[in-house]
């Protein structure tokens, strides 16, 4: 397996917003045609918001038969769903407003007990019941980045944790506790795509693309990839100006 990454440079955000739809609606049919259900794990940040926002309109919404999509999430901030900080906020805001999930297919990181480390490990139980103590492998994680490098909340310097969720403590972006899947349980996905908009990400993106994914000192989102050594970058103009000898060169 060589670790390779797809780069699309789209004309604009609502470009990114529109191709990311349509993979999703894509890979969504195929994953309901083969197995019945669709696993789609959630980002937050002001990029995915166009994105859920986009999913909620004409023809994206008919184009999915959503009662089979089960949504999971790639990290929650450790606050209480209603703070303006929290994902799982965003997405009933967006996607759930306008789009019928059956409420037990919506599988929220739990940011209740006093002990991150408790709800840590009752998500690692949600993931074990629903996968039936198979690999986790989701049909798709949406994924962005942070100008640092961070993906999830695995910010730079990070240990993973032989833990599919943990907690993280002391984040260099407030707030500072969260939780997040591990990078291992990211690499499990059948399919990674990542987001990323604006100029404040394209030195970083250039560095990020002349990593090794499998190099330990690799920015956090250069180590993700699908089981098959893969992942899919969609990337705006601003974000992507330092990145067209990757376009012209193929995958890397």
């Amino acid at each position: 397996m060589k670790p390779s990454r797809e780069l699309h440079i789209l004309g604009s955000a609502d470009d990114l917003a529109r191709e990311a739809a349509v993979r999703i609606i894509d890979l969504g049919s195929s994953a309901i045609t083969e197995r019945g259900r669709f696993s789609l794990v959630l980002s937050g940040g002001s990029t995915p918001r166009r994105l859920y926002q986009l999913l909620t309109q004409p023809p994206y919404r008919q184009s999915l038969d959503w009662s089979k999509v089960h949504l999971f999430f790639a990290d929650e901030r450790y606050v209480p769903f209603d703070d303006p900080d929290s994902t799982v906020r965003l997405v009933r805001e967006t996607l759930l407003a306008g789009i019928a999930i059956p409420p037990e297919q919506f599988h929220t990181m739990p940011t209740q007990d006093p002990d991150p480390a408790v709800s840590a490990l009752a998500y690692e139980k949600t993931l074990k019941i629903f996968f039936k103590d198979q690999p986790y492998a989701f049909d798709l994680v949406l994924l962005g980045m942070g100008p640092d490098g961070h993906t999830a909340s695995l910010f730079p310097g990070f240990e993973d944790s032989p833990l599919a969720v943990f907690a993280v403590h002391n984040s260099p972006k407030p707030p500072p506790i969260r939780l997040t899947l591990s990078l291992d349980t990211l690499r499990q996905a059948q399919s990674i795509l990542f987001l990323v908009t604006g100029a404040d990400k394209a030195l970083t993106l250039k560095a990020l693309f002349h990593q090794d994914s499998q190099s330990l000192t690799a920015l956090p989102a250069a180590r993700v990839h699908d089981r098959a050594g893969q992942s899919v970058w969609l990337v705006d103009p601003e974000a992507g100006s330092q990145l067209h000898e990757f376009i012209a060169n193929g995958p890397t």
